[in-house]
């Protein structure tokens, strides 16, 4: 006899004990406690049906646009989001099998769609095919995967940088600012982060050189936090206050107190000199303010409420380098 009848045999013998089993109220010898059968019997686990021809919906990709395109809805151009699928790639790529498993293009457009204009809702219509969960989940994935990388492209200084100069002021190491990120209330500590502008944010410093590319943020302090007590209490404070070249320093504006390694303008100038100080020094931080404004402009996420809480509002706190030079 074939191994295949033997084994159809077992099956319809192991059948029958089992309907036998069933009809004595669940114990073999022929009965249970009470005669009702056993509330706990032994489920198999459940397996989700997917029918035989699964329609999935077509995806855009950003080779498929124009220049104009990509540049309108993703803020990036073409060659810009290719270089991050390839330097996200490895952690982005999917590591489940599926068939049909989100690319890494898909992730990295779905995610500066968010960034770009703040809202899942715009999100999820223009990368077509995609969830607003699975949205969700990419862009928590591509925020890790910078986070990981960031220390590569921001650095205060960078290596070799001794200084530059900005408007009229020589050795200036960078100019400082902040600007205030919305967010959702915080369940716990509320008042916190409520700003002087009466929203919750969390109060982000910037630190830009004299051609506008960012060398140092840090944003983990809530919006009622001052703008000198998040640079007291932040590493860059205990940086420059350590080893330091002479002649180096900081621009901030007067929301700034005068320190040996930060310039700030005069509060009350007195005398032609001083009201040209002031001047010059305002048209040196021109740069800081058109680079927080070109944020803002390009990732429209920044200047409307994230609808994150604090925790996930605030992706990079980054490490100075620990030295000057």
């Amino acid at each position: 006899m074939s191994d295949s009848v033997l084994l159809l045999r077992r099956a319809r013998e192991r059948g029958g004990e089992a309907s036998a089993t069933s009809a004595s109220g669940g114990v073999p010898g022929g009965g249970s406690a009470g005669g009702n059968p056993s509330p706990r019997r032994k489920r198999g686990r459940r397996r989700r049906f997917y029918p035989e021809h699964r329609v999935y919906r077509a995806r855009c990709s950003f080779l498929d646009l124009s220049e104009e395109q990509v540049l309108r809805r993703y803020r990036l151009d073409k060659a810009a989001i290719a270089g991050l699928c390839r330097e996200l790639g490895a952690d982005l790529e999917s590591l489940t099998g599926r068939s049909h498993a989100l690319p890494v293009a898909v992730k990295v457009t779905s995610a500066l769609t968010f960034l770009a204009s703040g809202s899942f809702q715009t999100a999820t219509r223009d990368t077509t095919g995609i969830s607003q969960s699975a949205m969700s989940n990419c862009l928590a994935q591509f925020l890790e995967a910078l986070q990981r990388r960031a220390a590569r492209y921001i650095a205060f200084p960078p290596p070799g940088y001794a200084g530059a100069t900005a408007g009229a002021f020589p050795g200036v190491l960078g100019l400082v600012g902040s600007m205030h990120v919305a967010l959702r209330a915080p369940s716990e500590n509320e008042p916190a982060y409520r700003n002087a502008g009466n929203y919750h944010s969390m109060n982000m410093q910037v630190v830009c050189d004299a051609a506008g590319t960012i060398t140092n943020v840090v944003a983990k302090f809530p919006g009622s936090c001052p703008n000198a007590a998040v640079l007291e209490n932040s590493a860059l404070a205990r940086l420059l206050e350590g080893a330091r070249p002479d002649g180096a320093w900081l621009l901030g504006d007067r929301s700034y107190p005068l320190k040996p390694w930060l310039m700030t303008p005069i509060a009350a100038p007195r005398g032609p000199a001083e009201e040209r100080y002031n001047a010059l020094h305002h048209q040196a931080l021109a740069v800081l303010r058109r680079t927080l404004a070109l944020l803002k402009l390009r990732f429209r996420c920044l200047d409307k409420d994230l609808q994150r809480g604090p925790g996930r509002a605030g992706p990079y706190r980054p490490a100075s380098q620990g030295h000057l030079g």
